[in-house]
């Protein structure tokens, strides 16, 4: 039903992001600010990568 009223759909899941620019102004316990580094430097960068062909793949189907 969702894919005749909106058309072609995916879904991209971006896991350990980054809410905030500076973790220092923030007081929380449970966040691994040396694991958020890594996954912004290692995953993210594939997370935008794939982003990217799925906007493609959008844009395709669309036509």
């Amino acid at each position: 039903m969702l894919k005749r009223i909106f058309g072609y759909s995916e879904t991209l899941l971006s896991f350990n992001t980054s809410q905030f620019d500076d973790y220092s102004k923030v007081v929380s316990s449970s966040v691994d600010l040396a694991s958020k580094a890594q996954t912004r430097k290692e995953q993210f960068p594939e997370d935008c990568n794939s982003a990217f062909v799925m906007g493609v793949r959008f844009a395709k189907n669309r036509a």
